[in-house]
């Protein structure tokens, strides 16, 4: 197997996040970059193609979402009980409709294959290629997150009570309902609307770096029996739109094993994503979350689990498609207050946040990606190929 050469995966890093820049989904950046790495597969003499899809902005789609809603409710004041209930109910639809309804950008995977004659078994390395839109506030998007819907729930309940005659003195609940909605309706329009886009080195510049720098050493010496996929998806920060459409036009058959690579530059510690989510649980496979862990150690680092309880990654819509998956991250660690609340409230007791506070901002730059996490990294990739 040939040698991962951290400096070549670092002057990846450097095109994507400083030449390049920011790659927000469907812009002129995020095209550029798919086309740098489709040409980088190419060079290495793998059979590679391109997954085209169209997918809808999704700080567009909160903005309308604001406003459809914030309308609906303000017309429940005047409207009478029956009618308010079905404009309700009218608006809840188009905004699940929005997908459908609203212009489309497009973006595309970038899938390179390293073929055998008659594998016996097929690995896959992924990373997403696109970067996030800069957060206004990280507590506001919190607060957002864990309000929105309940607040849209008790609105629901409480405009079929009024329907059914059991809520008297209508414009005085509206005024208490709209000192808890209005105000969650403007700020989820305000945090969508910031135009500044993150460079993403660390998220996830770094782990299309490592990929690219695995796929050509692999490619010049593959492993035998294997073969190896190498894929770049788009528009994860969107809502993982690319990996859900390889698992829709089925592109990954369903035997193949799913290393996903995100966030690998920055902190000394090394992590394995077991799952996501609070309510609605996604947890990776345990069997290649064992085989991660062992491939961590080989770089003398001691191997952490983490329960992404409020992040999404790119193995998700594989896990649910029943394909074998797993994420490799690394972070700065240290105090964690958020994460052992969520912990103790929601039984997740590995569940906790990203401590990288550069992570979607403006200063997610090289300059604070350590050439020594590439190197691990690379390592960790080269080993999990070698021995799964």
């Amino acid at each position: 197997m040939a040698e991962f050469e951290p400096r070549r995966a670092f002057e990846h890093i450097d095109k994507l996040a400083y030449e390049i820049g920011p790659r927000l989904a469907g812009t002129r950046g995020d095209g550029m970059a798919a086309d740098y790495i489709r040409k980088q597969f190419e060079s290495y003499g793998l059979k590679t193609r391109v997954q085209e899809f169209k997918f809808v902005n999704r700080a567009t789609r909160k903005k309308v979402a604001a406003c459809l809603l914030a309308a609906a409710f303000i017309a429940s004041l005047f409207l009478p009980p029956l009618f308010a209930l079905l404009t309700w109910f009218v608006a809840i639809v188009v905004w699940y409709s929005l997908g459908r309804l609203m212009p489309k950008r497009s973006s595309r995977n970038i899938i390179a294959v390293c073929k055998v004659g008659e594998p016996k078994k097929r690995v896959a390395v992924t990373a997403h290629y696109d970067s996030a839109p800069c957060m206004v506030s990280y507590r506001l998007q919190l607060l957002l997150k864990f309000t929105f819907l309940p607040v849209i729930v008790v609105i629901l309940i409480v405009l079929v009570f009024r329907a059914l005659g059991w809520v008297q003195a209508w414009p005085v609940v509206w005024v208490v309902l709209a000192l808890a909605f209005l105000p969650v309706c403007a700020s989820m329009f305000i945090t969508a609307s910031s135009r500044r886009v993150s460079p993403g080195a660390d998220d996830n510049a770094s782990g299309v770096a490592v990929m690219l720098e695995a796929a050509r050493a692999l490619a010049e010496d593959p492993p035998a029996d294997i073969e190896l996929s190498f894929i770049a998806t788009g528009a994860e920060e969107q809502g993982l739109v690319g990996a859900r459409r390889l698992v829709k036009e089925k592109l990954l058959p369903p035997e193949i094993l799913v290393l996903n690579l995100d966030g690998v530059g920055a902190g000394p510690h090394a992590y394995v994503i077991e799952g996501n989510g609070i309510l609605r649980r996604t947890r990776t496979s345990p069997q290649l979350n064992q085989a991660l862990m062992n491939s961590i150690k080989t770089t003398g680092l001691n191997p952490r689990v983490w329960w992404a309880a409020l992040a999404e990654h790119d193995h998700i819509p594989l896990v649910r498609a029943k394909i074998q998956t797993t994420t490799f991250t690394t972070d700065i660690g240290g105090e964690d207050k958020l994460g052992r609340f969520i912990s103790r409230t929601f039984r997740l007791p590995n569940a906790r946040v990203r401590g990288y506070r550069y992570i979607h901002t403006p200063d997610d730059l090289p300059d604070s990606i350590g050439l020594e996490n590439i190197a691990r990294a690379g390592a960790v990739v080269l080993d999990f190929v070698k021995t799964i």
